[in-house]
C-alpha cells in the first residue's frame, strides 16, 4: 500500500520499504538542534544531564559512557517536491565527516559555524534512501513524523565533508 510520502509499506508485517529517489539536492539544514544523548548499550534518546539510561541502565558503571549522536533535520528536494528527512547518526556522518560531539565542540569555539555548516550543506546533491518514520512512537516529535535516510551518498566528484569545509573557512589562530 503506497503511503502519501512515496515509500510503499513492504511484505513484513507492515514495515516501510525504502524509497531511493534519483536523486535529492539539500535545499535547507537545520543546525539548532542537530544531536541528543544517547544510551551507548540501547541507542534510546537520554534526558538531557542523564547518567544512565532508563530503560536498560546502560551508562552507569558501563565502559562507555552516554554520548551525542546526530539527529540532523533537512529539506531535500526530488523531481517533483520538497520532503522533510531526518537523519541520524550513520547517515549523517557521511556528510558531516565526524562524531556530534565533534561538530558541538567546533561549534561553540567558532561563533557563526553553525550557520556556515547549512550554508555548506545547501545545493548539496545527494543519492538518498529513504524510509517512512516508524508508527508506534507515541507523543512522537517533529523530527519522529519525517521520513528517515537510512543511507547517504553525496554525488559531487569533489564533495568534502561539512567538517573539513569549516576547518578551511575557521582555521585554528
Amino acid at each position: 500500500m503506497p503511503l502519501a510520502n512515496g515509500c510503499a509499506t513492504g511484505g513484513d508485517g507492515g514495515a516501510a520499504a525504502t524509497w531511493t529517489p534519483p536523486f535529492c539536492t539539500i535545499v535547507e539544514a537545520d543546525m539548532s538542534d542537530f544531536s541528543y544523548l544517547s544510551c551507548p548499550r540501547c541507542e534510546l534518546a537520554l534526558p538531557d544531564g542523564a547518567a544512565s539510561c532508563f530503560a536498560c541502565g546502560g551508562g552507569q558503571g558501563h565502559r562507555t559512557a552516554p554520548a551525542s549522536v546526530y539527529r540532523l533535520l533537512l529539506s531535500v528536494a526530488t523531481h517533483d517536491r520538497v520532503i522533510p528527512v531526518v537523519l541520524f547518526d550513520r547517515s549523517a556522518r557521511a556528510l558531516m565527516g565526524c562524531p556530534a560531539d565533534d561538530l558541538a565542540r567546533f561549534f561553540a569555539a567558532h561563533p557563526g559555524s553553525a550557520r556556515a555548516a547549512a550554508d555548506v550543506l545547501q545545493g548539496e546533491m545527494c543519492r538518498v534512501a529513504l524510509r517512512a518514520p516508524p508508527r508506534n512512537r507515541k507523543g512522537a516529535g517533529t523530527a519522529d513524523e519525517r521520513l528517515r535516510a537510512v543511507s547517504v551518498v553525496p554525488l559531487r566528484d569533489g564533495f568534502r565533508p561539512v567538517v573539513n569545509t569549516l576547518r578551511t573557512l575557521y582555521p585554528r589562530g
